[in-house]
């Protein structure tokens, strides 16, 4: 059988279409898809399936969201081997191995932006509810992050320790999930954030099959 292609993945098509061409057929084509989007009433469930296809085209390339270095990673990237094998941690191999987890993640970090090019508008979107609700504008971006890639990155979404049977003990209530920024609140901004992807996404397709 053939497996249904999602409204959602025939916008991230169309993104990446060379030929934008209205055929003016039964069939719609990628040109539709994104004049329907445009179409839609929920502007900012429109702007998420952009951002949805622009994370899509991202992972295709291997971008992933990085993870701020815990201390526990810095400690572990801080050991030196000094005589017979012994390893330690001493304030410099601390203060380099932050430095060099930094720098990495905010390279990592600058990848995702370059290629989420809707992100700062939808966040700003988001800023203003998040307000408007009383809570802190600095959780929608990663609130919009999480969305995009809800899985645990200390076990990329296995549930999973590394080479190992036990349970992941980042998402040991989840497993395969990473913990919700902004916990309930953050829960009710995610349930929100997928209503308007799917109301967009279901005033795309209507518009598509008139």
């Amino acid at each position: 059988m053939a497996e249904i292609i999602t409204t959602q993945e025939r916008y991230a098509a169309a993104t990446q279409s060379s030929s934008l061409r209205v055929q003016g057929e039964n069939i719609p084509g990628d040109a539709d898809y994104l004049i329907a989007a445009g179409w839609c009433k929920s502007r900012f469930g429109a702007a998420l399936m952009r951002l949805q296809a622009e994370w899509d085209g991202a992972e295709r390339w291997g971008i992933k969201v990085p993870v701020k270095p815990t201390r526990r990673a810095i400690i572990s990237e801080a050991q030196v081997t000094i005589k017979k094998g012994i390893r330690k941690i001493t304030t410099e191999s601390m203060e380099a191995a932050r430095k060099k987890l930094e720098k990495r993640y905010e390279t990592e970090l600058g990848k995702v932006m370059r290629a989420l090019k809707s992100l700062p508008e939808v966040a700003q979107s988001l800023q203003i509810r998040l307000l408007m609700d009383g809570h802190s504008a600095d959780l929608a971006a990663p609130l919009l992050l999480h969305w995009l890639d809800p899985q645990c990155k200390a076990c990329h979404g296995t549930g999973l320790q590394a080479q190992s049977e036990r349970g992941c003990g980042k998402c040991r209530e989840h497993p395969g999930l990473a913990t919700t920024p902004g916990d309930e609140i953050g829960k009710e901004i995610i349930s929100f954030l997928n209503g308007c992807a799917s109301r967009a996404s279901g005033e795309t397709r209507s518009y598509c099959k008139h």
